[in-house]
């Protein structure tokens, strides 16, 4: 919990305001999935297992009705990443080798409106392209086009969307723990998660790691999207089903100091005989 205590306190978010969230996320899964019979769990369960009065619950629970932002915020980075990586995949708007070409802002052939219009949705051409330019991920070239520097949407850590992004990381791998510990059934088998890890590296090999681990994992997740971008569902009106997932695999880095064992933190062997202390 410590390193998720850091971030909210940097960005002002007060032991109150997280109260505030976790009473209602409590709220929310105890209704979902707590229910008897499969139906939705009632104020008084739901009451009983969170610890929150029923008055309370009833309060949380009709807010919980509006729209969340949350939701909305993350389909828009899956949009524009889904946007950069058919300009690395579409033959319309790249090149033989993935690589994007140059696209002029308007226009009905290779153009950046015409990207939008494909993938990004409902959203405005002006406004998309004004935000991946302010996040580096588009960039202005000669003859007034505009080309992708990077394949995926990453917001910069001074934005707001990095906040967003990284709770929806943090969502991401716990519910596939959540998953692996409780759901997993034979019509549910275990999600994918695995670590690798030494606790005898020494700190001089950060940086050739980190170099390593950025190579190969990019390599990676593009072979990763490109496999998704294969079985993409159409959502015309004439695809087989109406129904879609959001699918994907994350990968992370980590490293930290490992603590020298002082003798009082060395665990005693019951066994051993302890020093004569008349000596």
């Amino acid at each position: 919990m410590e390193p998720i205590i850091g971030i909210l306190l940097r960005n002002g978010v007060t032991h109150k305001d997280l109260v505030a969230i976790c009473k209602q996320i409590y709220v929310q899964v105890a209704s979902d999935e707590f229910g008897l019979r499969g139906r939705q769990t009632n104020l008084s369960r739901v009451a009983i297992l969170t610890g929150i009065d029923r008055k309370e619950v009833s309060r949380i629970k009709e807010s919980l009705n509006n729209p969340r932002e949350g939701e909305h915020n993350q389909q828009h980075q899956d949009r524009l990443t889904r946007l950069l990586s058919a300009w690395h995949h579409d033959p319309d708007f790249c090149a033989p080798g993935n690589h994007p070409l140059p696209l002029g802002i308007e226009g009905e052939q290779q153009s950046f409106a015409l990207l939008v219009r494909r993938y990004g949705g409902d959203f405005p051409a002006s406004a998309l392209l004004k935000e991946l330019k302010r996040v580096g991920v588009v960039e202005d070239v000669a003859d007034g086009k505009v080309i992708a520097t990077k394949r995926y949407f990453v917001p910069t850590q001074s934005d707001p969307g990095a906040l967003l992004r990284a709770g929806s990381v943090i969502s991401d791998l716990g519910n596939t723990l959540h998953h692996n510990l409780y759901k997993a059934n034979k019509q549910q088998p275990l999600q994918f998660e695995r670590r690798a890890s030494n606790t005898q590296m020494s700190p001089d090999t950060l940086a050739a790691f980190r170099e390593y681990v950025e190579q190969e994992g990019q390599a990676f997740l593009e072979k990763i999207d490109a496999w998704l971008s294969e079985h993409e569902q159409n959502d015309s009106p004439g695809s087989p089903t109406n129904e879609f997932m959001r699918m994907g695999v994350g990968t992370y880095l980590f490293s930290h100091l490992i603590e020298p064992e002082t003798p009082e933190t060395i665990p005693v062997d019951a066994n051993q005989p302890e020093p004569d202390k008349g000596a």
